[in-house]
């Protein structure tokens, strides 16, 4: 038996999560400075050419995934001037999914599971993922949530990254934060996650 919320998000259009995806005047007060570097949709084939994707266009509609928008900013700070512990990049991006079950797959085999696997091995030219901690979040969202916190070592010293994954439905909100050094920002994270979450659940309504 689904919940009104759930079956909300099932009136959600593409164009409908631009609307979800944290705005500037959003973040809290340290990312002021920081300007937006990616911005749109994410389609499963833009989304293949990530990175640390791993997969086809073909294989993450397999998943069950229909598209997303992202919004990401990085510090304007120059590179020389940037001390351990600052702030990199935050974003927070908006995944549409076939089903609540699909959002669920995804999270433990798509997020956890293989981003666990990937420790020890590298990421991108110079770049080794060295440690992935799973954080937990029971309780803290309207549904379903799950968090990592991940370590990379670069050719200018350790990154590290805290990721917020949680369900809405047959949405999935993501939230991230990239900071130098070995440094949690989770409970930074975890605010984002939560306004985000808000923004979500009022478009959801909205729609429906």
């Amino acid at each position: 038996m689904q919940d009104a919320l759930t079956r909300a998000t099932y009136n959600i259009a593409d164009s409908d999560l631009q609307w979800m995806a944290l705005a500037k005047e959003h973040l809290p007060q340290d990312f002021t400075d920081f300007e937006v570097v990616r911005e749109g949709e994410l389609t499963n084939d833009a989304m293949a050419e990530l990175p640390l994707s791993g997969h086809t266009a073909e294989e993450l509609r397999g998943f069950g995934r229909v598209t997303g928008f992202q919004r990401e900013w990085v510090t304007t700070i120059e590179e020389p001037l940037l001390k351990d512990g600052a702030d990199l990049a935050v974003a927070t991006v908006v995944h549409l999914m076939d089903s609540p079950e699909a959002v669920s797959n995804w999270m433990t085999k798509v997020f956890l599971e293989e981003f666990k696997s990937k420790i020890g091995e590298d990421l991108g030219p110079e770049h080794r993922l060295i440690s992935v901690d799973e954080v937990e979040l029971a309780g803290k969202f309207h549904d379903e949530a799950v968090g990592i916190r991940a370590v990379q070592k670069g050719p200018k010293g350790l990154v590290s990254s805290s990721v917020l994954d949680f369900r809405l439905g047959r949405l999935l909100g993501v939230v991230y934060v990239v900071t130098s050094g070995d440094q949690n920002r989770l409970e930074v994270a975890e605010a984002l996650g939560k306004e985000l979450e808000r923004h979500m659940v009022a478009v959801a309504v909205g729609a429906a």
